[in-house]
């Protein structure tokens, strides 16, 4: 996979093209609504988005931003084109975010609101399971998963 690039987006053009992947994956393809999907978290300055390019041309996005205390981050909007999934691309995407929360802004561990269909995948990555209760986000069943660093 030399042909991949993962950044730490720092412009606004950078985080429209996170966007645009959002749009393609969650509104587009889970029929969540557009208004919906970008949130009061996209602008806040805590929030790190970062871009999976593929030959410079976008094909993946993930963010991270402060839970609720100065030791966990949580991990939200992952999102692989549909025609790139299966490549391993999602882990070396989570694998960058948890380095980068880890190493750069000094988290001690991450949560996240996985799609109780792809809870394994989360699992398969060193996530556990933290409520076994499932709960709804637009409509789609989750389940709250953690991992320490």
């Amino acid at each position: 996979m030399e042909d991949i690039e993962i950044i730490h987006v720092t412009t606004q053009k950078e985080k429209e093209k996170c966007f645009q992947m959002r749009i393609e994956v969650f509104v587009k393809e889970q029929k969540i609504p557009v208004e919906n999907e970008i949130d009061e978290y996209d602008s806040s300055l805590d929030c790190h988005h970062f871009l999976v390019l593929k030959n410079t041309q976008p094909i993946g996005t993930i963010r991270i931003y402060p839970y609720n205390d100065n030791i966990t981050a949580k991990i939200g909007r992952i999102s692989i084109l549909k025609e790139y999934r299966g490549n391993g691309i999602g882990t070396l995407l989570i694998s960058k975010v948890e380095s980068f929360a880890k190493s750069q802004l000094g988290y001690k561990k991450c949560i996240l609101h996985a799609q109780k269909n792809k809870s394994s995948w989360y699992e398969n990555r060193g996530y556990k399971v933290l409520n076994e209760e499932i709960f709804y986000e637009e409509g789609i069943e989750h389940i709250k998963m953690g991992k320490d660093f």
